[in-house]
């Protein structure tokens, strides 16, 4: 997985500015981290790499390199 890619598609879920999230930015920093937000960071990870994230998984998360992590161990090939 593209972790850059990664990252512009959270920020594009969390209606962030582009270039403006890096992986050592904590969950809980992060501009747009609320509940919407999260659902949003769901969904789009389900889309783009076909895995589907627990609030469980979620909560253990403490930043985007965790969370990309989480997605890379759950992601379905193709």
């Amino acid at each position: 997985m593209d972790r850059e890619q990664f990252l512009r598609r959270v920020e594009e879920a969390l209606a962030a500015p582009s270039d403006s999230f890096s992986e050592t930015n904590r969950l809980e920093d992060l501009e747009g981290w609320d509940s919407i937000g999260i659902l949003a960071v769901i969904a789009v990870v389900d889309e783009h790499y076909g895995v589907t994230l627990g609030a469980d998984a979620i909560a253990n998360c403490r930043t985007l390199a965790d969370l990309a992590l989480l997605v890379e161990a759950d992601r379905q090939p193709g």
